[in-house]
């Protein structure tokens, strides 16, 4: 994505020393690496012939050809006629105490700065130079060594080197003054200017490289096509490459064969030969194609901004998985960032920003670890006791779905007693009262907590609970009735293990109703308790009572009836009017769930609903009859003893069927 081949300049050119090129010659003429000198004779002259506009060759001559004398001369002689030949050095910050420089010869080709103490201007301890006589032809000379980032990329490049108080510049920044005839400048405190605009330097006097892309992104002829051609133009014959194909060209020469060591990485090609490096940083100073820095006040607006993003949003957000997803997008932003600027022409750091980022989160994390620890070990040390581990979890997760204090909605009430109790509990130490309740309380418990209910209280051996609060819960009306069910079965379960220990058999009778009520912590500012309070708990409760006179297990109100009436067998058991209250509700008893209801059942169901609507339509000797026939069901012998009490003392005339309970 950073690449862009039809930007680069078409009159740079590179000339690689390829693996075919070294193969060709030491399989086919005997000559191994390192060649004879004479070979880059071919190619300056070559070029020379093709009028190329400079040469430079990225090879370090430091040593004296093994061919003999004559080799070194041939070829400086062919760099002098040529007149237009760089030749590099090699600069280190290590001391070599076995140096020998030509200083005289050097200072020659150095670069002018009345003060080079600069930041812009590397300074370097020790340098590698060509061979005398190569140094002494080429027209000039420059640095080819710069050193990759921490990650091993090469992205940047020193372009002034000071040593022994002379100014070498980089390779590229010496071709470039050349060809532009002298357009490049220095001032004294070290910056350059190219056509009068400066270069962009970092904080450490380098350039930043723009890459147009990767390897082969120039224009490359293998060595050995170029030697043979000028072989071919010797003997007469017509060139396998054209020399007039580089007139105006700038030739870099270089290395493309692994075994010769100049493969480098760049941020577009893992690896590239140094020599297409050195020509790209050529064409970013021609084209003035640079990579500019942006303000201090710029960086610092960055950095606080990618501070403050991160940091607020982490304290805003709640749920782990998007504060993840949140964190990775902030870690993502700078980077994003960095590549925009820098396809404007800025080199903006990402590290600082990425390092930033980080700290925020890792602060905010902690802020909210220790804000929000504190609110979760008071919702769960309030809520433990009442609601199930998931139901707290969610809570903990979004506080926001809990609201203390009083809060009115829509619940499920439900009240469980045990069935004569007192007298249980009177024939019983007070050890095994306490395990017995222990128990049972236990087991009930666990049943409400696993349908999500919220335990309220418990009174002796009752149990009060509610659905639908602090959380909404849309079927809180059918996970009571599950959890009364599911009740009932586990009592039967445990019933004859109870009675073997402590010599009673526990029966349990619920009431469960459906209705507005004011549900929060209420009480005193030291001592709350979390509950729920209004008419739709006092008829649950007096619902748990009418068991008692009904002689059945569950009764539930008709708003929780027509709520769950398709998922559960239910019969309508009586009209009443509870004490205390004026109007009459409608209540109905839980047999089974629908699924798993058996004919028994069904058929008990249908026989009673056709006995009640005899009943309700005053045909007392026909109801009588009709619920006589239903054998072992207390709920029909209870309306049998009615009917006779009514064939005998009829209700008024105007009687709407509602039965008054003398009781709470």
């Amino acid at each position: 994505m950073f690449s862009a081949p039809s930007q680069i300049n078409e009159d740079i050119v590179v000339f690689l020393i390829d693996q075919y090129s070294l193969d060709i010659y030491e399989k086919q003429q005997g000559i191994p690496w390192p060649w004879p000198r004479e070979f880059y004779s071919y190619l300056v002259d070559y070029l020379k012939a093709g009028k190329a506009k400079a040469v430079f060759f990225d090879l370090i001559f430091s040593e004296s050809s093994r061919y003999g004398v004559q080799d070194d001369l041939t070829f400086a002689s062919s760099i002098k006629e040529a007149g237009n030949v760089f030749l590099p050095v090699f600069f280190s910050n290590k001391q070599d105490e076995n140096e020998k420089s030509n200083t005289k010869l050097l200072k020659s080709r150095s670069w002018n700065i009345s003060e080079n103490n600069s930041d812009q201007v590397s300074q370097m301890r020790s340098i590698t130079l060509p061979e005398k006589e190569l140094l002494a032809a080429s027209k000039g000379i420059g640095n080819v060594r710069f050193s990759p980032d921490r990650d091993g990329i090469y992205r940047r490049i020193p372009l002034l080197f000071s040593y022994n108080n002379m100014i070498i510049p980089a390779a590229p920044l010496a071709v470039a003054e050349f060809v532009s005839e002298g357009r490049v400048s220095i001032k004294d405190h070290g910056s350059i200017l190219f056509e009068n605009r400066e270069v962009p330097l970092d904080g450490s006097g380098q350039m930043i490289i723009r890459y147009y892309g990767p390897q082969g992104t120039y224009s490359a002829y293998s060595v050995a096509s170029i030697i043979n051609s000028w072989a071919q133009i010797n003997e007469g014959l017509n060139p396998q490459v054209p020399p007039d194909r580089f007139e105006g060209k700038i030739v870099f020469i270089g290395s493309s064969a692994p075994g010769i060591y100049d493969l480098r990485s760049t941020p577009i090609s893992s690896v590239c030969p140094g020599v297409e490096i050195q020509a790209t940083i050529l064409d970013n100073i021609l084209k003035k194609d640079f990579v500019s820095f942006p303000s201090n006040s710029t960086v610092l607006f960055f950095i606080l901004f990618f501070a403050l993003f991160t940091g607020i949003g982490v304290s805003f957000l709640k749920r782990t998985w998007i504060i993840s997803l949140f964190f990775i997008i902030c870690l993502f932003l700078p980077a994003l960032a960095s590549i925009l600027f820098y396809f404007s022409g800025i080199w903006l750091e990402f590290i600082a920003p990425e390092f930033v980022v980080l700290t925020a989160f890792i602060s905010a994390a902690l802020l909210n670890y220790s804000l929000e620890g504190r609110q979760r070990r008071f919702i769960k040390n309030v809520f433990r006791f009442y609601l199930s581990p998931s139901l707290i979890d969610m809570i903990v997760k979004d506080p926001s779905l809990l609201k203390l204090g009083g809060d009115k909605r829509e619940i499920t009430s439900y009240f469980t007693d045990i069935q004569g109790f007192t007298s249980i509990s009177e024939n019983l130490s007070p050890e095994e009262l306490v395990d017995l309740l222990n128990l049972y309380l236990s087991e009930m418990s666990d049943v409400i907590l696993n349908y999500q209910g919220t335990l309220d209280k418990y009174e002796g051996d009752a149990i009060i609970a509610f659905w639908n609060a602090p959380l909404l819960q849309n079927d809180h009306a059918l996970n009571a009735c599950r959890a009364a069910l599911e009740c009932q079965n586990k009592l039967k379960r445990i019933r004859n293990q109870v009675k073997s220990k402590y010599g009673h058999e526990l029966f349990m009778r619920i009431g469960i109703n459906t209705g507005p009520a004011v549900v929060g912590n209420m009480g005193s500012s030291r001592r709350f308790d979390y509950t729920a309070i209004g008419d739709t708990v006092n008829l649950a409760s007096r619902l748990e009572g009418a068991c008692k006179q009904y002689r059945i297990p569950i009764l539930i109100g008709e708003t929780t009836y027509k709520r769950i009436k398709d998922s559960f067998l239910t019969r309508e058991v009586d009209v009443i009017r509870v004490v205390g209250k004026s109007r009459s509700v409608k209540v109905f008893e839980i047999i089974e769930k629908k699924e798993k209801a058996d004919d028994s059942q069904r058929k008990l169901v249908s026989e009673f609903q056709k006995a009640l609507a005899e009943y309700k339509k005053r045909e007392w000797k026909a109801a009588l009859a009709l619920f006589q026939n239903i054998k072992g069901d207390d709920l029909a012998g209870l309306y049998a003893e009615r009917c006779v009490q009514f064939e005998k003392n009829p209700p008024p005339l105007d009687w709407d069927g509602t039965f008054d309970l003398k009781m709470k």
